[in-house]
């Protein structure tokens, strides 16, 4: 007699690998959830101790440092900056700070730092205004040294800097585009001036007025006396003009002097103040 070949039961199979995998989810997600358990209090655990240590008043500023200014007070870098002797060190972002200062026209570059538990230091560096340009159109910008404009014109500016006309918006310097002409003459003119012993001082010059036809005049004193220097050969023209000025100190007559061209070096012509109904009488030097 036959015995029929006993068949496993696949059912009984399929149910132990369900239960095994619902097993295995339920522990993945006990895992996901504890994991996002200890991930909130890790975060609420944070927040605890960052509110807690920059509210701290353990953290407060009792020393605020400013140096390197010059036309703003140390209250205004401070407001600038937006911190003051309740401010808590270590919640004031110092990155975020630096940019706060150096958004001011007139701050060109700052530092700020700070020292554990209660010290924070601020460092600039202001603008150094060269002079005024006067556009054709009404509007005026204040340029540094370096030749650069920094700002708009305004009542709070210095007063007594030199005045640059003749030159319009195309001619205000760009980075990456080259300078064009007329302005390089303007800052080529203010550089000379600006060395000691040449003529004229710096601290003479009123006006520079740039002709795109006749070249450059600087113009002298509180008389706006005249320097026509037309184009180019400008460190010479300068030279020349010590020679000129130093016979201008020795001769009383050429102290009445209006213009002094120097156009061409070779020929010096000295224009003096009209001293009656005759005009003005001319000098070749």
């Amino acid at each position: 007699m036959k015995t029929k070949p006993i068949r496993k039961n696949r059912f009984k199979k399929k149910r132990a690998v369900r239960r095994s995998l619902l097993k295995a989810r339920a522990v993945y997600t006990a895992r996901v959830l504890l994991g996002v358990l200890a991930l909130v209090a890790a975060s609420g655990g944070f927040i605890f101790t960052y509110d807690y240590f920059t509210q701290s008043g353990h953290f407060r500023a009792r020393r605020i440092e400013v140096t390197g200014q010059q036309r703003l007070s140390r209250q205004q870098v401070m407001e600038i900056a937006g911190v003051g002797t309740r401010s808590n060190i270590l919640a004031v972002n110092l990155t975020t700070t630096r940019r706060r200062l150096l958004a001011h026209p007139w701050i060109a570059e700052a530092t700020v730092s700070r020292e554990i538990p209660s010290v924070l230091r601020f460092h600039v560096r202001e603008e150094k205004p060269l002079a005024l340009l006067e556009m054709d159109d009404g509007r005026h910008f204040v340029i540094n040294t370096a030749g650069w404009v920094f700002k708009r014109a305004d009542g709070s500016d210095p007063g007594g800097l030199p005045r640059v006309q003749g030159l319009d918006h195309t001619d205000l310097p760009v980075p990456g585009r080259p300078s064009t002409k007329a302005f390089k003459i303007v800052m080529s003119l203010f550089r000379l001036a600006g060395k000691t012993g040449s003529a004229p001082p710096f601290s003479d010059i009123r006006r520079i007025r740039v002709d795109r036809e006749i070249g450059a005049t600087i113009y002298l004193g509180e008389n706006d006396r005249m320097v026509k220097l037309g184009f180019g050969r400008y460190p010479e023209k300068l030279k020349a003009l010590e020679a000129v000025m130093a016979r201008v100190g020795s001769d009383s007559r050429l102290a009445r002097y209006r213009v002094i061209d120097l156009f061409d070096i070779n020929r010096i012509v000295v224009t003096l103040a009209s001293a009656g109904l005759s005009g003005s009488d001319h000098e070749e030097v």
